[in-house]
């Protein structure tokens, strides 16, 4: 970890971590709103929004923010995460273990969720059928330390093996938040090339995650279709709804399905 940031007080820590994850969450909110609003032929549910859907995931977005920056603040402070000199081979292997590391832990924590005895600390987050750019950090205090397993919890467990790299994990968060609430838009942004079987096994197209919302089961993976093939969970209908929805043919149905 950086000497300055090493070095640094309680309150700058707490600044720090605070403006890190509140730029990164206001900045790709930004971007996943006015993506939907420039590509609006690119639509993916042409149904309303819930009621009050905007402000309760408002409400959503700041538990998350204050539990994950309470969360880092701590483990920084602490220095409980071991980690090593940097350097881009170290970066490189801690961005590949954690995107790698993080798909495994959140599919499982997400298909537990959806069990009846967890249901009860998602269905915040499922208020949400067809989502926004604030849907994707919108959820309960209790599923916002879930996350926190993965997010602090699952470099820590690797650090424990060998040292892992500041800047590669840093460089792990930018992608996942960005890429988690960019990817809840309501808005298919993924071409044709990256919506093949292949293809998605690295990162799946809007359409993938927004027909989670819409029925509730099935798609449990993160930014990638890889878990969900290998756990049976993936929707054998999502290519020729994402082919509907790039030809600028919005789906208007929550129930609707594919050939």
């Amino acid at each position: 970890m950086p000497e300055p940031l090493h070095d640094a007080s309680l309150p700058v820590l707490v600044s720090i971590v605070a403006a890190f994850f509140g730029l990164l969450t206001m900045g790709n909110v930004v971007l996943g709103f006015v993506m939907e609003r420039i590509v609006p032929k690119r639509k993916i549910f042409a149904v309303p929004l819930a009621h009050g859907q905007l402000g309760f995931e408002l409400t959503g977005n700041l538990v998350f923010l204050a539990v994950a920056v309470v969360t880092f603040t701590a483990a920084l402070s602490s220095g409980v995460i071991r980690f090593g000199e940097d350097s881009v081979l170290r970066s490189l292997a801690t961005f590949a273990a954690l995107l790698l590391g993080f798909q495994v832990f959140y599919y499982f924590l997400h298909r537990a969720m959806h069990t009846r005895p967890l249901l009860w600390m998602h269905r915040w987050h499922h208020r949400s059928q067809v989502t926004t750019a604030l849907s994707a950090q919108s959820m309960s205090v209790f599923e916002a330390l879930a996350w926190m397993l993965g997010y602090v919890g699952l470099p820590l467990a690797f650090s424990l093996v060998v040292p892992i790299g500041f800047w590669g994990y840093v460089a792990y968060m930018v992608f996942n938040v960005s890429g988690n609430i960019v990817g809840h838009a309501n808005v298919e942004l993924a071409g044709a090339a990256s919506a093949t079987r292949a293809a998605t096994l690295f990162a799946n197209p809007w359409v993938f995650h927004a027909l989670h919302h819409a029925r509730w089961t099935g798609h449990y993976g993160f930014q990638a279709a890889l878990m969900d093939r290998l756990g049976g969970t993936e929707f054998g209908d999502w290519p020729a709804l994402y082919q509907r929805v790039a030809a600028g043919k919005p789906l208007e149905s929550l129930k609707v399905r594919g050939e």
